[in-house]
């Protein structure tokens, strides 16, 4: 999803400004489920400047955005990460990045099934599911195609990621400002973010694992009741870790986890444009003072190596 991400919050950076914390001694391992690529041959026109922080990039093309990742993921004991196409090629966007180093990356498909961005034909993504270059179905970003992960449209796509055991990663809660007046989205609505309309969908593939990214925020009582009924289901944290106010954060993890679900949530950074969210991310997640650090570990791994069926130590 490339529009308005760079500007869409450029005033946020005073509200989220905070010292970040120090790693621990012993750096933990942490798995990302919520990443993003570009074509390498991507040019981003203007620099790129983190919307947070204020800080310009040098990253000047899809390739640059791809190195610069892998050296904050490296930096921050990120093992692995679960990467989509953002833009061009989706597919082969994130296919490139396996490529790359397969050992640290699992490439998702990002579709979405709008007229500008239509659904890819059911035949290549059997074949990777098949093949195993693609072990994801998502980022599903119905929601910015004005429909429900319901909609009949997606049906045999969620029916073949049944028959795989492909998890689904769909993205949930709300979209940057002017999503439903940019021309690749004038059907986009906030209500459709809401994950109360994943239920037809989990009710007709009950075997289906179901990301929520972004935790479904901010319709986080209908997140959390989506979670007591369907065990089937997770979310990851997205980009609220970076891009809300910290305090803001820390109160919809807490809410999260004081409700009983804190097996349940994942990390993922949703760093867009910008690698250094990565680290952002995990320095709100280790800031979170009332988790104890069973429960950090669960976030930043144990949940996604659980989740996603990864084979990891």
């Amino acid at each position: 999803m490339t529009f308005g991400r760079r500007t869409f919050l450029a005033g946020a950076g005073a509200l989220a400004a905070s010292t970040a914390l120090a790693a621990p001694a012993k750096p933990r391992k942490i798995i990302d489920v919520h990443m993003h690529a570009y074509p390498a041959t991507t040019v981003f026109d203007d620099p790129i400047v983190n919307p947070i922080t204020g800080k310009t990039s040098p990253i000047r093309t899809g390739a640059d955005h791809m190195e610069a990742c892998i050296a904050e993921m490296k930096r921050r004991n990120v093992v692995m990460g679960v990467v989509s196409g953002g833009d061009g090629d989706r597919l082969k966007a994130a296919t490139d990045w396996h490529d790359r180093d397969p050992a640290r990356f699992i490439a998702g498909a990002g579709v979405r099934g709008s007229d500008d961005t239509p659904l890819p034909p059911l035949d290549v993504l059997r074949k990777a599911f098949a093949d195993g270059s693609i072990k994801v179905l998502g980022e599903v970003t119905s929601q910015y195609a004005g429909l429900p992960l319901g909609d009949p449209r997606y049906e045999r796509y969620l029916a073949l990621a049944e028959e795989f055991d492909i998890p689904v990663a769909l993205h949930t809660g709300s979209m940057p400002g002017g999503t439903t007046f940019d021309p690749c989205c004038r059907t986009a609505r906030a209500r459709l973010g809401n994950p109360e309309y994943v239920e037809e969908a989990l009710n007709r593939h009950p075997k289906l694992r179901l990301n929520l990214m972004h935790g479904g925020w901010p319709y986080l009582e209908q997140t959390i009741a989506i979670l007591m009924l369907y065990p089937n289901v997770n979310l990851d944290t997205g980009a609220l870790a970076w891009l809300l106010p910290r305090p803001a954060f820390h109160g919809i993890l807490r809410q999260l986890v004081e409700a009983g679900h804190g097996k349940r949530i994942m990390f993922g950074s949703d760093h867009m444009f910008w690698p250094d969210a990565i680290g952002l991310s995990i320095d709100a997640v280790e800031a979170a003072t009332f988790l104890t650090e069973d429960q950090k570990q669960d976030i930043f791994f144990n949940n996604a190596a659980k989740f996603y069926k990864l084979p990891v130590a």
